[in-house]
Formats: structure tokens, sequence, C-alpha cells
């Protein structure tokens, strides 16, 4: 260091204090006393010189401690700044502490306590620390260093790259460089930079390996299984026993879960899977008590062995269906959740249906249609649901294929089919048929339910008077149950709320059926006409029909003259902003037709996924509603459907078909689920069907009376071309229940304006005093995840005023809708960080970050009072 520096750098310290209040010391380190004779030549106006002479040590000392105002002194000691044993440690306390040397202008740059260890630290890796490149590296990773352990750890966690001078992420960063470039490479690295022997010790005393740290196997093993021995009891692991130390499980545990919440999880991912071929954990561990696997989450394999008794029960049966939800649920929050997670939507979609039939199996068989359409819009529906959720799951799962749990859920998938299909469907549609023969057989449907064909003057007036501008989207197929996800969906992610009703599509249940009776009209009737020289269906609006959107615009404007139908694809993906208004212009009245769902389920090739379709749909809707209201500052729109449909995964029993044949009389047209044929016809396996006739003669058939015919249950007509697992035209309540779905923008400040929120958290549990490195929480999600109370992930972890970890991160993943709070309860276990100093006296917090949104919050204030803490420290 420059005469010229050590002379400025001298003046800034004692200028930093001041004279008045007691004077002001400054005491020079040189313990290799290279400035002893240039110090007196120092240019240092106004400040005494004084040498620490071992022979007047309590002279030197009464100096010091006498009346110093206004004075400034520089003390010169040979030594090291070390208070234990030091005769002048008082002095040294108060005083502004100065080297020169380039040992202590390396510890400064590095923010190391300038002591003979640390010194002697520096030494032991000259090399490493000859480089400036390498002072800035170790400077970055720790705030200070008080410890030559600490700076040892640092010079690995610089060698190998990671991100933290810690214990932990030196040995994360370790084993991800020897699982890609091997353990003797790895260990390469170390030697380079004088830290490989050191590195060794430091595993043996961090971890309880005695092997050889280039095994990465091994010590991967051991690491991992160490890490298990946290949450399982050690006596239970058999083999995997001889693996592990259960006096370091704490460290373990702390390394994986840190390592598995951060960006080289998929490193973790990797190795869990070598540590579970090379040991045979998976089989291991299937002979484990269930019980002692719930908190476990170290290796996926468990996520795996769960799953497999959770289809195993559901496909046997409806015997213990709650602990299935309440476990599926309980794993949300674990480790290696998120890619088995199509895996636990199925489960819980197949226990859901379980239960459903466990409550509802003693439900009436009778009943008139406003008390079984009510039954199903209620809670019938959720039946469907859940069985689109099952098969959507499988069709993601599938294409994973993690530890052949596809097999399980393929044989859970055929045991919920047998029952949606002959329990669910049979006896719904035999209820629904029942109540309603005898009003479709005389009306052509059921009495006392809203009907499609009034939607023009039930929904289109009134929001036209209110709005100024009615908007209608007409989404073909958009089956009720699917309107009740896409309603939580605009609930969520937009400031709008939303009001589901029900109305009954006109039968058939096809598209022109459904599209005609939605259209502003003063009339609605089908009457027989002809296309391509053959007899078909004609369904009229006012006497016209309208099979294509410009048909349908020129409908809308017989009463709304401004009125626009346009094509959902020409409305959203080829027009832009400019493009939109102008189009819309002054209109009225404007449908936006969208069809995904049909558009999937009537083609042979693709039916199949329709539910794929369905999950698109609602994408495409919310993108829709958003843009409407950006764009138009619309404050209403209704959403709603022409039709519905009825979907079985399997192939129908050959007894589970009907034929034209089995229509008595001249048919005018037939699809897999109708028959329309002339007045007339008679057919006893098929359901009567009135349909409305033309009060005037049309050109193409004049006031030929047509009737109509549909299957029961969910029978199809057998007929050349096409599907037959995706199907609509018939009278099921999954055909005929089409959503009318209101949603209303809100304005924040408006009346009716609610803030979306996410769901908060509280602590159960009654706890003032931690005094065990171990603990055990329960937390209540307070709200149901519904409506505008959005899910919401946390994380738990005690901290101190400065919101420090000193503990462990729990993560509770809040995103459950049940109404019972009990269901809305989560047990999390904690610990302690290793190594991790506490004090008695310190207040601590116990907070909750949301991992979203960031923020944090205090949930009690807490004491640590632990007699035995294990400690990692830095040393070994």
């Amino acid at each position: 260091m420059r005469t010229t520096d050590i002379q400025s750098e001298l003046q800034r310290l004692f200028g930093a204090g001041d004279p008045a209040q007691g004077g002001t010391i400054v005491v020079w380190h040189d313990p290799d006393g290279e400035f002893a004779e240039t110090v007196d030549a120092l240019e240092l106006p106004g400040v005494e010189v004084v040498h620490e002479e071992h022979n007047r040590l309590f002279a030197l000392k009464r100096l010091l401690n006498d009346n110093l105002s206004g004075r400034r002194i520089l003390l010169y000691r040979q030594r090291s700044r070390r208070l234990d044993g030091d005769w002048l440690a008082d002095i040294e306390a108060r005083a502004a502490s100065f080297a020169a040397d380039y040992a202590s202008i390396q510890l400064r740059e590095l923010g190391a306590a300038d002591t003979a260890d640390m010194r002697e630290a520096l030494r032991a890796h000259k090399a490493f620390f000859a480089k400036k490149t390498n002072i800035k590296k170790i400077a970055r990773l720790a705030e200070s260093y008080e410890a030559p352990a600490h700076l040892e750890v640092a010079v690995m966690a610089a060698a190998l790259g990671a991100e933290e001078a810690t214990a932990q992420a030196v040995l994360r960063a370790y084993l991800i460089a020897a699982a890609a470039e091997g353990g003797a490479e790895a260990l390469d690295m170390l030697a380079a930079v004088g830290a490989a022997e050191s590195f060794k010790a430091a595993t043996t005393a961090w971890t309880g390996f005695t092997g050889d740290v280039t095994d990465t196997i091994a010590l991967a093993q051991h690491v991992l299984v160490s890490a298990l021995a946290m949450q399982a009891p050690i006596d239970a692991l058999g083999p995997l026993e001889r693996c592990c130390s259960a006096e370091h499980a704490s460290f373990s545990h702390a390394l994986v879960h840190e390592w598995a919440r951060g960006e080289q999880r998929g490193d973790l991912l990797a190795l869990c899977g070598v540590v579970e071929d090379s040991l045979g954990v998976e089989r291991i561990l299937t002979d484990v008590e269930p019980s002692v696997l719930t908190q476990a989450d170290i290796f996926p394999c468990i996520d795996a062995i769960i799953l497999r008794r959770l289809f195993a029960t559901l496909t046997a049966g409806a015997d213990g269906v709650d602990e299935v939800l309440a476990l599926a649920a309980a794993r949300h929050s674990s480790t290696w959740y998120a890619n088995l997670s199509f895996f636990y939507e199925g489960v819980t979609a197949a226990a859901n249906m379980r239960r459903f039939f466990r409550d509802h199996e003693g439900d009436p068989a009778d009943g008139n249609p406003t008390q079984v359409w009510r039954d199903y819009t209620r809670a019938w529906y959720c039946m469907d649901r859940w069985y689109r959720d099952l098969h959507g799951a499988l069709a993601r799962a599938i294409t994973r294929g993690e530890y052949e749990l596809d097999e399980d859920f393929r044989d859970c998938c055929a045991a919920m089919e047998d029952f949606y299909k002959n329990w669910y469907l049979r006896r719904l549609a035999r209820r629904w048929t029942h109540a309603c023969a005898d009003d479709f057989a005389r009306l052509g449907y059921a009495n006392g339910i809203p009907r499609q064909v009034d939607f023009g003057m039930a929904e289109v007036e009134p929001m036209m008077r209110a709005n100024k501008r009615a908007w209608v989207i007409v989404s073909d197929a958009l089956r009720y149950e699917v309107a009740t996800e896409l309603a939580e969906r605009l609930e969520r992610e937009t400031r709008g709320v939303c009001e589901l009703d029900a109305a009954q599509a006109s039968f058939p249940s096809i598209t022109k059926c459904g599209m005609t009776a939605l259209l502003p009209a003063s009339s609605f009737a089908m009457g027989e006409g002809h296309a391509n020289g053959r007899p078909t269906l004609a369904v009229y609006a006012d006497g016209t029909e309208a099979v294509t959107c410009a048909a349908r615009q020129e409908a809308i404007r017989k009463h709304y003259p401004d009125g626009v139908a346009i094509r959902y694809d020409d409305f959203i993906n080829n027009m832009d902003r400019a493009q939109r208004l102008a189009r819309i212009g002054d209109a009225q009245v404007v449908y936006v037709y969208h069809d995904t769902i049909d558009a999937y389920g009537d083609k042979r090739a693709t039916e199949r996924k329709v539910f794929t379709g369905c999950r698109e749909a609602i994408e495409e809707l919310v993108a829709c509603v958003q843009t409407i209201v950006r764009d138009f500052k619309a404050a209403r729109i209704v959403i709603t459907a022409d039709h519905g449909f009825l979907y079985t995964a399997e192939a129908l029993a050959e007894s589970e078909h009907a034929t034209v044949l089995d229509v008595r009389g001249t048919v005018v047209e037939a699809g897999r689920r109708y028959v329309i044929a002339r007045g007339g016809a008679t057919s006893d396996p098929l359901v009567n069907i009135a349909l409305p006739t033309p009060n005037t003669p049309t050109a193409d058939s004049g006031t030929v009376a047509l009737t109509g015919f549909a299957p029961r249950e969910c029978v199809r007509i057998r007929m050349s071309g096409g599907g037959e697992n995706y199907v609509h035209g018939g009278i099921s309540l999954q055909e005929l229940c089409v959503p009318v779905l209101r949603f209303t923008n809100k304005r924040a400040g408006t009346r009716g304006y609610v803030e979306s929120t996410p769901v908060g958290i509280s602590l159960v549990s009654q706890l003032d005093v931690i005094s065990n490195t171990l603990f055990n929480l329960e937390f209540l999600q307070d709200e149901p995840a519904s409506g505008k109370m959005l899910p919401a992930t946390y994380e738990i972890f005690v901290g101190d005023t400065a919101r420090m970890p000193v503990s462990d991160t729990a993560r509770i993943v809040a995103d459950r809708t049940d109404s019972d709070a009990t269901a809305r309860v989560f047990r999390v276990s904690m610990s302690l960080k290793p190594g991790v100093q506490t004090s008695e006296h310190e207040l601590y917090h116990l907070f909750a970050r949301n991992a979203d949104t960031g923020e944090v919050r205090s949930l009690r204030d807490l004491r640590i009072r632990v007699s035995f803490a294990p400690s990692i420290d830095f040393g070994w």
C-alpha cells in the first residue's frame, strides 16, 4: 500500500471520529512489522503516534484511558487484532482498526476479520488469492468472514461455481458437478485451489459420509437417504438404514429441500433417479407401512408408491375415499408433486366420483322435470366434470410414463368408465326420461324449464335496453359442466362476476336447431327440406333457415338493423383492434360464433380429444371476453351454446345400439342420437318427441308434420361414417342442458366490485416457544379458493426481525375449495437450520411469504429455547 494511500486512509479514519467526545484512537495492526520504520515519517498533522512496547503496557493503558479530549492518537502494534488475552482489549474494542500490509488489504476486501488464523487461511491459498478476480468472487459469496473455515468453504464454493459460501451450497454444487463430469473430475476442481482435503473432511463432518467422495452414487445415496431419515423413522427404512446417518439427517434434509426449490431442481431429480435405481428404493419402500410415507417427499418414487395405492383403492370401490382425497390434497405441497400432478389430478377426479356415488346412491329415482333439472344443475353435473377431468388427466399423464403409473391409471379409468356409464348415465337418463316422456311426446320439451327458443326475449332484449349493446358468444357444444369451469376462470382472471343458469336446448340437440333457436325471432319451427335430392330436417327462424354465419346476421337484422354475426376466428385471430371496431360499428346486437369443442368431437379422427377441445375452448372464451371488455368497454356479455354433448371413452356394447329401422314410417333425417320422421311414424324402443311445425306452408315441404325419436340412456343409433364416442342430438341432460352464463364487468370503485384476493392462511397450532429442533405445525386456509378468492402458494419459515430464516422453508399450496374448514387444514413438519445460532433473548417470527406476490407477513411472534441444537458451524 502506497504511503499516500496510507496517509489518506488514516486521515479518513481520524476524521470519522469526534475529538470533543473523548478524542480519537486508531490502532494500526502490522503483525509482520513491514511499516515499523516508516510509521513515524507519515505526514499526519495533529496526530500523535504511539508505539506499543511490551515493557510499558501498563503506562500505555493508563495513557489511553486518560482524558483524551481533543487528542488524536495512532497506536502502532506489531500484532493482529485479537481481543482474547489482550491487555489492551478495552482500547481495541472502542478504537478504529487499520492495517496496511497486503494480507490486511485482502482481508479488508473480503470483509474478513484480521486475525492470525485468517491470515494463515490466506497463506494456505496464496496462489488462489493472488488473483484479483478470485478475491472478487469470494467477496460476492458472503458479506463477511469471521472464521477460517468459513473462508475455506468460500474457496470451495468459488471453485465449484456455487452461489453461496454455505455448506449446503458447496455440497450441492459438488454433487451436480460430479454427476455431470465424474467424481474424480469434480474433486480435481477443488484440488486446483488446494481445497480437496478440506472438502473431504468437511463432507464427513457435515453428512457423516466416510467413503470416497469421488464415488458420486455412494455419496448421493448417503445424502438422500439421510434426508429421508428426517421424514420417516430410520428403523422403518429396512436396507436403506445402512446408507444414512441419523445424526446428520437435519443437514441433509435442509440441503435437499433447498435444492429442490431452486433453479437446479432438474439436477436433483436426475440424481434421485440414479439413487432410486441403484438402491431399489421403490421396491424397498413399497413394503413400508403407508402411514410412514405420508409426510415423506425426498424421492419422487414415494409419490409413485402413494399413487399406486390410491389408484388401487379407487379401482376396488368407494371405501376409504375420504382418506384418498385428504392424502391427495396433502401431497399437493410435496416436493415432486408437479412432476406427477396429472396422476394426482386423476386420483382426485376418480375419488370425487366415488364419493358422489356414496353420498347420492340413495337419491330418489323419480321426480318431476323441474326437480331432476335442478338436481343436475346443482350437483349431478359434477360427475360429468370429474369424468372429463379424469380423462383429461389420463391423456396428459400417459405421455409422461413415470414409474409405469399409466397402467395403474388405466385400470382405475376402466373401473370408473363402467361406473360412470352403467350407474351415473343410466340412472340419470332413466330418471330424466321417466319425468319428461309425456311432455316430450305432447310438447316436444320438458315443461316448466327455461327454453333456448326464448333466449332472445329473455337475454338479448334486457341486455340491449340496459347496456345499449348486447354481446352474445355462442360456443358450439359448450356443455353445462364446461361452462362451470369457464365461470370460475372468468371470476379469477377478470374483474367481472358471473351468474350461471341453464336453458333447455331444442330437440334434436344439433347445431342447426340450437343456433336457429338462439336467434332473435318471432317464430321457431321445423319442416322437411331437401338437400342433394334427399329429404332433410329444415329449421326456421321467422320462416327462414339460417345455417351459415351470414344467414344468421340477416336473421338478426330483421329485428336489429345494425346487428352483427361474426365468427370467433375472424373476430379474434384475423382482426386487430381497429378492424374489430370498424366491423362492429354501431351494432346494437353482436353474436360471436365459437366452434372448438364441436370441431374436435364431430370428426372421427379427433373425437377422442374432445376433452382437450374443452380445455382449449375455455382458454379461448376467456380471451374473447377479455378482448370484448378491453376493446369495447362492454359491461355485460352472455355466453351460451347451441347444444351439449354425450361422451363415453370406451366403445359401446352391441346391445347399446339401436337402428333407424326401429322407427316405423318415413325417415327424413337421422343421427347417432336422433331420428326425424314424417308424422304418423312410431317406435317402441325410442322416445317420441313432438316437433314444432310451421304455421304457414314452406316452399320445400308445405306443411308436412314431423315427429322426432330419441334413444334412451346413452344408446347410439348405428350408422356408417363418423364416430360414436362423442355424440349429440338426443335428450340426455348432457345434450339438452345448455349454459346461460352472464358475465358482468365491474370497474374498481363501482357497486358490487370485488377485488381478487389470494386466500389467506392462519396458524392453528398453539405455539409461543420452539423448544425442539423439529416441530410440527397446523395451518388453516382461511377461505375456500373460489370466486374472487384466488389460490395461493405460501412459503413458511421462522426468521429473525430482519426476516432472515433460522428454519427450513415449508411450502403450502392453498388451493382447496372445500366449504368445510376442517378440510382446509394443512399439517407441516419443520426444523431449525443446522448451524444457525439462535438466542433465547431474541424475538423471532413465523413468517408466511406469498410465492407469487412476494408479500411477507408475520403469523406469530416466537421465542426459541432449544437446549441442544446440532451445529455444523464451518468446522471439521
